[in-house]
């Protein structure tokens, strides 16, 4: 009964070692932020204006529908509404195709 065991031991670590070795366990996907999330964070870059006076660009409201949007933002000395468009890709990893200043 004892070999048994340590037979039926054996096999369970060498299995387990031989999934993780051979890179068969899956790995999870990446995870990429929403498009909100994304103008808000990017807004700076995204800009063709770039901030004034050493403020920094901060998103007042952003509002999606369909594959487009409109965001405005300010820099606590200028405002600015802009229209921009976009594309999920089929990872879920957003990118803004364009942006226009009204």
């Amino acid at each position: 009964m004892k070999k048994i065991l340590i037979i039926i031991s054996i096999v369970l670590v060498a299995g387990i070692a031989f999934h993780f070795l051979s890179g068969t366990q899956q790995s999870e996907p990446t995870r990429y932020m929403d498009i909100e999330s994304y103008v808000k964070s990017d807004i700076s870059s995204l800009s063709p204006t770039k901030e004034s006076l050493g403020g920094t660009f901060y998103v007042t409201s952003i509002m999606i529908r369909g594959n487009q949007g409109t965001v405005s933002y300010e820099d606590g000395h200028n405002a600015y509404t802009a229209d921009f468009s976009f594309e999920i890709d089929k990872n879920g990893k957003p990118a803004v195709t364009g942006f226009k200043i009204r």
